[in-house]
């Protein structure tokens, strides 16, 4: 099993966050992971992605040449990475943030308004990014929900138990759809 995963999207969406929580989470699980971060000078609002990768044997490079998943929060990550999405991989758009129409080709698409939900049941769009772990998840079956919910609490412990729950929930929230 390999499942090379392109999170990307504006810094502050928590992308980072949210491949780095995937990849200890296939740690726990076992697995072989890399984490390949990228982000502009910028920070906040400019772009960010990261490399992904979960495999249960040797993994010699971090570098995706072609994904199996795109996490998608805005168009321009769609327009840069799409073209890296094997035909048959999928691809979640936050559909809060992407209005225009691509041209998906035979790739597996899922559109859900990750920013309007988290604000919806969570009071906050920051929880978009822990949303979209869950339903990845829930999607793709490759690693224990409760492993996530360790890296989850392992993450944001130093911001204390509320922070924690309502991440949990996010997730559980993603989970479930």
């Amino acid at each position: 099993m390999k499942e090379k995963i392109i999170f990307s999207g504006f810094g502050g969406q928590g992308i980072l966050s949210a491949g780095l929580m995937i990849a200890e989470s296939a740690l726990r699980c076992g697995y072989e992971s890399t984490f390949f971060p990228s982000y502009g000078a910028e920070i906040r609002g400019g772009t960010a992605n990261c490399s992904v990768i979960i495999s249960d044997s040797k993994i010699f490079s971090p570098v995706i040449d072609q994904a199996d998943t795109l996490i998608a929060f805005n168009e321009p990550s769609i327009t840069r990475f799409l073209g890296k999405v094997k035909d048959d991989g999928l691809v979640l758009v936050n559909s809060s943030t992407v209005k225009k129409q691509f041209d998906y080709g035979k790739r597996n698409v899922i559109k859900i308004p990750f920013d309007n939900l988290a604000i919806e049941k969570l009071g906050k769009a920051k929880f978009a990014n822990v949303i979209v772990l869950g339903v990845f998840l829930h999607v793709k079956q490759l690693l224990k929900p409760e492993d996530m919910k360790k890296s989850i609490r392992e993450l944001f412990e130093k911001k204390g138990e509320e922070i924690i729950a309502l991440n949990f929930r996010a997730f559980e929230i993603g989970y479930s759809i």
